[in-house]
């Protein structure tokens, strides 16, 4: 976990979501971050709605730098990924998701989002687990 954010605080979002895959006992496979696609200005005048569309989560920018098959893998995370990310996650074949502990409370504005993330987990046999992590 402590990649996934060192990743995450490489984005320019305020959001800064780090994700790492991982092969067996932490072989790394991939990461990424949340920003625009390569060669996408990173405007920071523009409004926040148009900045949502224009980004890349950074699970599904792990998922698309990966060399290789990622299919069995476990993908740590900075935050709970959202519907359409766990959507990836599951498509890719990764078994796997690891959050930071807290990050499945559902209080904020992305609840909805990890309502269905998690539905979709579910439906797949995604295990998420989460972990503690020390301030």
């Amino acid at each position: 976990m402590d990649r996934a954010h060192l990743i995450a605080s490489w984005s320019k979002d305020s959001r800064q979501v780090g994700a790492v895959i991982v092969r067996g006992k932490n072989r790394f496979v991939s990461e990424g971050y949340n920003g625009p696609p390569a060669g996408v200005e990173d405007d920071p005048n523009i409004d926040r709605a148009t900045k949502l569309r224009r980004t890349i989560h950074a699970e599904m920018n792990a998922i698309l730098f990966a060399q290789q098959d990622v299919s069995g893998c476990t993908i740590y995370v900075t935050h709970h990924p959202c519907g359409p990310c766990a959507a990836v996650i599951a498509q890719s074949g990764i078994k796997r998701v690891v959050i930071p502990d807290g990050e499945s409370k559902l209080s904020h504005r992305w609840a909805a989002d990890i309502i269905e993330a998690d539905w979709i987990f579910n439906q797949v046999g995604i295990e998420v687990f989460t972990i503690k992590e020390e301030k």
